[in-house]
């Protein structure tokens, strides 16, 4: 498990005190994640390069990868899942390989930056090139490992897997772009390649950095294809996927000591303990979170699977009380981000720590086969059917109408409405959560920082190709490139390295992920788009049909369910409400960036639907979520503009609005 890693490069000139800036860059580095990593140092008269790992396997280096005679440097945050087979197809066997760092350096002189097509992991990874005078960044396909974060200062580039290490430099303004800014607002996070900052850029997953004569390039090294021998047949499709899973699980376990795994209680995480059972005779550590509310707890489903294989089951009952950590998270995340599932990630890795050094998550699946819910389902459809027949325009245009407070402040049918077709007309508008361009017009104090960038470009030339083929690139385009390595990693990841966990994905595998997303619409959901309109559709297909013979009925039957929490559940004390009220109200932030008249609309809907009764948690979810997003922003905003995030220490929310309110 890797812990982070920085460097300072400027080619054209010397850099002043290296050895003092590696060493404050790397003290700021220390203090993230677990404490007994090593910290690797080295530095030139034009470059600083540092690295903090732990060893988790024989041929993990733990320090920066030296190669004389390729004249090159490799440092890596993450890990290489398939280092063994690499190391069996090297061509250089007449030289010494101590190490996957090495074995990196090799890779990449014989294949330039593609090298890291062939790696299958989790990784930032960066190679100081002296012969070619170059610099390369690269991420993995999702962003497994944390996302690099860069800028360009004085001519000189600087980057690091956390923000607070670039921070390090002390002259790098700390200026937010309101962009940033509105990303998050809308989304809930802020995707890549913009940040919180108007002076730093984040590398996209599946991408990688080139730093050369001068000139910065950015480009995908991979892109999601179509296997020639994708099979045709169900029987072999459910052979191939259900060996490969097992692979990619046994993979990741290889010889750790206790493994714990995530189970929420559905298809993917059970999944996970079935396989995970085949591939350890150690007996597994599973851990579930849930409620009290059994609308949202799925905790007696992971009872059964508990069960059948005889784990050493583990529960939390989330409370709402929880929030009081929501400053330490924000420490740990770097940005503003505030998602529906952060919450339960964190608490099952929380409970985790205490057991198991090693945590199998079942982050992707969705994502992966096509049902996260922003590609698939009734949206899809309705949009195919709307390009199809020329109506997307038109529709497009009536949205423009749905402005009153009857669409935007009642849990009714016309809310729902807005939202549905939102989404139809424009995939920028997925995510409903958040503030759209219209809220976040009326909640800006100066019209000239309502700017959104658009993430999706806009809508295809012509009709569109049948639906499958629809289908299958709007996932691939908003599921797979976009959700689950922009949003769903990051809180993995993050969550993760704050508790000192290894975290493996099994679904976002590379030979996995190509494997599904080769194949046919029909292995992954059944019906045509008439039957998407109607909802009656089994999703995952091929992946319950290859579970059949391993999991009890209960969980191959039980629809699709949790994954997020309630968060009216944080907001459910009234005095607390109040709190954060008053404190938004008088914050010098909020007044900076927003208008105070709509905060108070805010404030008050949300008071006006308390004890009433609920007709779509949906409705109830976003008000709150807006609620929390200015939240989430204040407190960020106090640890890493008002301060720096090294040199204050976050306070429960009690405390924290206690001490606000006091001054």
């Amino acid at each position: 498990m890797s812990q982070g890693i920085f460097g300072i490069i400027d080619f054209d000139r010397r850099i002043e005190t290296p050895k003092v800036l590696a060493l404050r860059m790397g003290e700021f580095l220390q203090k993230e994640g677990s404490r007994k990593a090593k910290i690797s140092h080295v530095w030139g008269s034009y470059y600083i390069l540092g690295m903090k790992r732990i060893c988790e396997a024989p041929y993990q280096q733990t320090d920066i990868a030296r190669n004389d005679r390729l004249e090159a440097l490799c440092l890596i945050h993450g890990e290489i899942h398939n280092y063994d087979t690499l190391l069996k197809e090297r061509l250089c066997e007449e030289t010494p390989c101590d190490g996957d760092l090495d074995l990196i350096l090799e890779l990449y002189r014989q294949n330039g930056p593609q090298f890291a097509r062939k790696l299958n992991g989790l990784f930032s990874l960066a190679i100081l090139d002296k012969r070619e005078n170059s610099l390369i960044l690269v991420n993995d396909r999702f962003g497994m490992a944390h996302q690099v974060y860069w800028t360009v200062l004085n001519g000189g580039f600087r980057f690091a897997t956390h923000l607070k290490t670039l921070l390090a430099y002390p002259d790098i303004r700390r200026e937010v772009d309101p962009e940033g800014l509105n990303l998050f607002l809308k989304y809930s996070y802020i995707p890549s390649p913009r940040t919180i900052f108007r002076e730093i850029r984040k590398l996209p997953p599946g991408q990688v950095l080139t730093l050369k004569d001068g000139k910065l390039t950015v480009d995908s090294y991979w892109e999601f294809g179509r296997h020639n021998n994708s099979p045709t047949d169900l029987q072999e499709a459910v052979s191939s996927y259900k060996e490969l899973l097992r692979e990619s699980i046994s993979r990741r376990l290889g010889s750790n000591g206790e493994v714990g795994i995530l189970l929420s209680g559905g298809l993917d995480s059970s999944a996970n303990v079935a396989l995970a059972t085949q591939c350890t005779s150690k007996k597994i550590k599973t851990f579930s979170v849930g409620f009290d509310d059994p609308t949202f707890d799925e905790r007696p489903y992971a009872r059964i699977v508990a069960r059948h294989f005889d784990t050493e089951h583990f529960e939390y009952a989330i409370t709402g009380n929880e929030i009081d950590e929501l400053p330490l998270l924000i420490w740990h995340l770097e940005e503003p981000y505030f998602e529906l599932g952060l919450f339960l990630t964190y608490l099952g890795m929380a409970a985790a720590q205490k057991q198991v050094n090693v945590i199998l998550g079942g982050e992707g699946a969705d994502q992966v086969f096509g049902t996260g819910g922003f590609a698939g389902g009734l949206p899809a459809a309705l949009r195919y059917l709307l390009l199809k027949y020329r109506l997307a325009g038109p529709v497009s245009k009536c949205t423009g109408l749905l402005r009153g407070n009857y669409f935007y402040e009642h849990d009714n049918f016309a809310f729902k409405i807005r939202l549905l077709l939102n989404r139809v007309v424009d995939l920028n508008n997925w995510y409903f959560y958040g503030y759209d361009e219209h809220e976040l017009s009326l909640l800006h104090s100066n019209p000239a920082l309502t700017s959104l960038p658009r993430i999706f470009s806009g809508q295809p030339a012509g009709r569109p190709p049948s639906f499958p083929v629809f289908y299958r690139e709007t996932q691939i385009n908003q599921d797979l490139r976009h959700y689950v390595n922009e949003n769903v990693m990051v809180k993995s990841a993050r969550m993760a390295d704050m508790l000192g966990l290894a975290l493996w994905e099994s679904y976002l595998d590379t030979d996995v992920v190509d494997f599904v997303v080769s194949l046919d619409y029909q292995f992954k959901r059944s019906g045509n788009v008439f039957a998407h309109l109607r909802g009656n559709i089994p999703t995952k297909f091929l992946h319950r049909k290859a579970m059949e013979d391993l999991l009890p009925i209960e969980i191959i039957t039980k629809p699709k369910q949790g994954g997020f929490v309630p968060v009216m559940i944080f907001l459910n004390d009234p005095e607390l409400r109040k709190q954060i009220y008053r404190h938004l109200l008088k914050s010098e932030v909020m007044r900076k960036y927003f208008r105070m008249d709509y905060l108070n609309s805010i404030f008050s809907n949300y008071e006006s639907i308390q004890g009433k009764k609920i007709y779509w948690h949906n409705f109830h979810n976003s008000k709150a979520n807006r609620i929390l997003f200015l939240l989430t922003f204040d407190i960020w905003h106090h640890l890493y503009v008002e301060n720096h995030p090294l040199e204050v220490e976050p306070q429960p929310l009690g405390e924290y609005l206690l001490l606000k309110n006091q001054t």
